[in-house]
């Protein structure tokens, strides 16, 4: 048996050449099996790529509203949680904005449905199929919950997170948090804000390591989204940034790894990018500096 195990959930979106990144980047490098769990509804010719990578298909019928889900399996307040971050990302029921419950509720499916086959590894990576990665991970050899740097928004970012298989199913046990009066005593009602505080209520805040990041969220033309609309192009490439300074912060990470003669050589459309962004940022803080616009 393989000692990692990735596990893709969400919408799958961010296409092949976010997913042929993952292959060499991650699944490649640490010999890792992958899982994938999605809406069926979401199948088309391009998933059956990251499927034909995939050890463990986990496809299921997907409620159109994640209110079905939460009625069906749940009893407490959750709704409420759910509508007090509407504003903020954190809802996703009802066509609300947000998709903090259906990613809440991704984890409590894989938690009642796959415990067994996950138990079996050592190492669990839990991410979302959007992720354009730059660099190869080191191997979370440690006793730590490894999260890349930034993205927090007051809490800390839940987009990508490794750890050792024993805290895994504490981890993905959110649904019944969020169903605790305690959960409604948050500072901050968004999906980084519910992912630390409830770090803290499983004792989990101790064991993170903040790690480099070596990943950005991207997507393509024809992806959907109910949160957060990627507005920058990767230029030379179909696919869109979501969160510029989530690459800027990726691509830094590549430079304090790799000689120039590497990144002229392999990432010269990244480099691209980076250097337009940088100088993009630097203008902006002209006009506001000494123009006032």
């Amino acid at each position: 048996m393989k000692k990692y195990l990735v596990i893709l959930a969400g919408s799958p979106r961010g296409g092949i050449a976010a997913w042929e990144s993952l292959n060499k980047y991650v699944l490649k490098y640490l010999d890792a099996d992958l899982a994938v769990c999605y809406g069926s509804k979401f199948s088309n010719h391009e998933t059956k790529y990251i499927e034909n990578l995939a050890k463990f298909k986990w496809i299921f019928d997907e409620p159109d509203n994640w209110r079905e889900y939460y009625d069906k399996n749940f009893v407490g307040n959750w709704e409420e949680l759910f509508l007090l971050g509407e504003d903020l990302g954190l809802s996703g029921i009802d066509n609300k904005n947000g998709s903090g419950a259906i990613v809440c509720g991704l984890k409590h499916f894989i938690l009642s449905n796959y415990s067994d086959e996950i138990l079996k590894y050592e190492k669990i990576i839990y991410t979302r199929f959007d992720q354009m990665y730059t660099d190869y991970p080191f191997k979370f050899n440690e006793d730590h919950l490894y999260i890349p740097e930034g993205e927090d928004y007051g809490g800390i970012c839940d987009r990508f997170i490794a750890m050792p298989s024993k805290y895994i199913k504490s981890y993905l046990n959110i649904c019944n948090y969020i169903n605790e009066p305690s959960s409604l005593e948050g500072k901050l009602f968004n999906c980084e804000g519910l992912h630390l505080s409830y770090l803290k209520n499983q004792n989990l805040d101790s064991k993170v390591l903040r790690i480099p990041r070596f990943q950005f969220t991207v997507s393509t033309e024809n992806d959907k989204t109910r949160w957060r609309v990627g507005l920058y192009k990767l230029h030379f490439t179909k696919l869109i940034l979501k969160y510029p300074e989530e690459f800027i912060m990726a691509f830094n990470t590549v430079i304090k790894n790799k000689s120039l003669a590497y990144i002229f050589l392999n990432k010269k459309i990244q480099l691209a990018n980076y250097s337009y962004l940088l100088l993009r940022r630097k203008f902006g803080r002209f006009k506001k500096n000494f123009i006032g616009v």
